[in-house]
């Protein structure tokens, strides 16, 4: 490569204590073609020192993108690689034009945004948690600054102050943006992953209230803390009244000061956001029961059949009917009628790791083991609970063996 640059600067996209990010255009054409794009996001750190930071970070998300290169995670920013520019050390990334903070607005000049699309971004933002938790990463600072959004895509970026955790460990530093730390973080507990969540839900209670749940513009750095640490929050039902009462305890479930009394994943916080998203799913589910009673019968397959084609004629777009009609198939030993019922709940529901499962036993009764594979690693990394998982780390093993 020649001296020449292989980056031009565009414009500045946000600047923090430890470097500044812009949008650049690629001219190097290797790059390019390395990429596939000519824009791109540069993080430029300030200082060599800050520099040297900055290659630990790519190394760290190097090994971490290494380990999900053959797995969907379009609610992460992709990090692209590390060049030199300025004779500095920087980070290349995806660029992605505004953020969540642009959405809301400024601290202290927030908007509510509606709850459908309030609701629509905290699921994106738990599916690309429920990816990087699982690689025992810690993001440390979810904040809507951090929340990039490609259209109405929500892809969490600025893994800066994240850290690989060993299992159970817990980090203790006071990493990250004040209003949205975690109680644990500012004790002597120290934080887990699910310091996250905590994190999360205070966006969330932002976007549906437009307001911070504690503290605000020009509150001092100590009543903040004892805010957090001390306080209970207004609930966000009563500063809106059509806030689903449902989702009110799932904001306020996310912000307990006791981290063991939260949700315990990411997964697990998306399923019940989901479910009470389909706050009108009661009908589908007593059906679903019924025929769940029925499925044994052999001699009412095909009732059975018609009546998850008439769920799902009148539900199309709900995930749990073509999953029934999947699993259905699955025991019928009718594999391809299955992974195709299978294929459309995922069209809807991308990051259930149920699905995913599913998915992955029909393709193995076929003989796709490649495709098997790919859907064993997507729903462990979706989240599986401990039974679940320990089949499919057998099942993994040996498929890899043949």
């Amino acid at each position: 490569m020649s001296s020449k640059e292989a980056f031009e600067l565009l414009a500045p996209l946000g600047a923090g204590a430890f470097g500044s990010v812009h949008k650049a255009r690629v001219v190097d054409q290797d790059l390019i073609e390395e990429y596939k794009t000519d824009i791109v996001a540069l993080k430029i750190p300030h200082s060599r020192k800050k520099a040297r930071a900055l290659k630990d970070e790519v190394e760290m998300n190097a090994l971490l993108h290494l380990r999900l290169k053959n797995l969907q995670a379009p609610n992460l920013v992709r990090y692209l690689g590390f060049e030199t520019f300025q004779n500095k050390i920087v980070m290349v990334m995806e660029y992605v034009a505004g953020s969540l903070r642009d959405r809301i607005g400024k601290v202290g000049h927030q908007e509510p945004l509606p709850i459908d699309e309030s609701v629509q971004i905290t699921k994106g933002i738990l599916q690309g948690l429920a990816v990087i938790h699982h690689e025992q990463v810690f993001h440390r600072d979810i904040k809507p600054e951090n929340i990039l959004m490609d259209k109405d895509t929500p892809k969490i970026t600025d893994m800066g102050i994240s850290r690989l955790l060993e299992s159970n460990e817990l980090a203790s530093t006071t990493s990250g943006t004040l209003y949205y730390m975690s109680p644990e973080i500012l004790g002597a507990e120290g934080a887990s992953l699910t310091s996250d969540l905590w994190s999360l839900g205070v966006t969330l209670y932002e976007m549906l209230s437009g307001q911070l749940p504690f503290g605000g513009e020009g509150v001092r750095l100590r009543k903040l803390v004892d805010l957090i640490c001390a306080a209970d929050p207004v609930p966000v039902c009563q500063l809106r009244p059509e806030i689903p009462p449902e989702l009110g305890a799932i904001v306020a479930r996310t912000l307990n000061k006791d981290s063991s009394k939260r949700f315990e994943s990411a997964q697990q916080m998306y399923q019940v956001v989901e479910s009470v998203e389909r706050g009108g799913d009661h009908e589908i589910e007593t059906e679903l029961a019924a025929i769940n009673e029925a499925v044994n019968d052999l001699e009412q397959t095909a009732a059975v059949e018609a009546r998850l084609y008439a769920l799902i004629k009148k539900h199309p777009e709900n995930p749990k009917a073509h999953q029934y009609l999947g699993e259905f198939y699955n025991r019928c030993q009718r594999y391809d009628e299955g992974i195709a019922a299978f294929q459309n709940g995922l069209a809807f529901d991308p990051g259930n790791a149920l699905l995913h499962w599913d998915l992955a036993l029909a393709y193995m009764n076929v003989g796709k083991h490649a495709k098997a594979v790919a859907n064993l690693e997507a729903a462990m990394t979706l989240g599986l609970d401990t039974s679940l998982r320990r089949h499919a780390d057998i099942l993994l093993k040996t498929l890899r063996k043949e």
